[in-house]
């Protein structure tokens, strides 16, 4: 009986370590495509991201792009950058990737409009698949 306590308990707390582990990784998880998570190496400034989605709305970009789009690709980082080399508030591996907070909100809004057809459409499509 003793055995059966401790190998039950023991397993327990091995269980509990592997999902105590799981949940510490995904916690630090700020970027996915395509089903796969991927963490961003640099963390967006707080202090900062209200100065950036001002730039980014006088830029053109709108708060739905914003909120659906920008905050959970980079956080409002411009400075993103994730293990695979992708990059800036749209997370992208694209040259508008880089550059002002402007050539940036640019840079997104004509690849939704080019891909998707509109920004509308981009957001819906990040929404369902959690990439774009």
């Amino acid at each position: 009986m003793k055995k059966l306590l401790f190998a039950t308990t023991a397993a327990a707390g091995i269980i509990a370590s592997g999902f105590g582990a799981q949940a510490d990784a995904s916690e630090n998880t700020n970027y996915s495509t395509q089903n796969t998570n991927y963490t961003t190496t640099q963390v967006a400034d707080t202090s900062n991201t209200n100065e950036v989605y001002k730039e980014f709305i006088a830029a053109g970009g709108t708060k739905a792009l914003w909120d659906n789009i920008v905050m959970p690709e980079s956080s409002g980082n411009p400075n993103a950058v994730n293990e695979l080399g992708y990059r800036g508030l749209g997370q992208t591996k694209e040259a508008w990737g880089t550059g002002s907070v402007t050539e940036q909100t640019k840079g997104m809004i004509n690849y939704a409009k080019e891909r998707y057809g509109s920004v509308e459409a981009a957001i819906a499509f990040r929404q369902a698949n959690n990439w774009w």
